[in-house]
């Protein structure tokens, strides 16, 4: 049925339970998985007006964001090797992460997205917002959740 799954992670636990059942679908159907990580990008009052940090403690941040997000992308690359699926593995930053994640889907042809839902609900869900809720607002291709 899907030739081409989209993976995200932010590296929590529930990413996690959420890399190994996305990729032994992958292995189910003949599938090849891209892992994607959005790297957020730096605020831009460091940058500007204001607080600004100098070059050092900048490239600092950008180094462990960078780190971070390979970090990520490894843990999807580990089970795809380990289940035997052809893997990719796509870093962008994104200032806004569901749209990261719906356009890398579509820069990497995917047809589908495999997605952790954290689960919050009431005022967690209202304070932390849902990627999740809305990668399924605005995607063109199948999201498959899960909790």
């Amino acid at each position: 049925m899907f030739k081409h799954i989209l993976i995200p992670s932010d590296g929590s636990r529930t990413a996690a339970k959420a890399i190994e059942a996305g990729v032994a679908l992958a292995k189910e159907m003949g599938a090849k998985v891209t892992g994607y990580h959005a790297q957020e990008p730096l605020p831009a009052h460091i940058y500007g007006e204001g607080y600004v940090a100098d070059q050092k403690m900048v490239a600092d941040f950008e180094s462990r964001s960078r780190e971070y997000a390979e970090r990520c992308v490894g843990e999807i690359e580990a089970a795809a090797k380990k289940a035997g699926v052809s893997f990719e593995a796509l870093i962008v930053k994104a200032p806004v992460p569901y749209q990261g994640i719906v356009d890398a889907a579509k820069k990497a042809k995917c047809d589908a997205i495999f997605i952790a839902s954290h689960g919050h609900r009431g005022l967690a869900r209202l304070v932390l917002g849902s990627v999740t809720s809305k990668v399924l607002t605005h995607s063109d291709i199948p999201v498959l959740v899960f909790r």
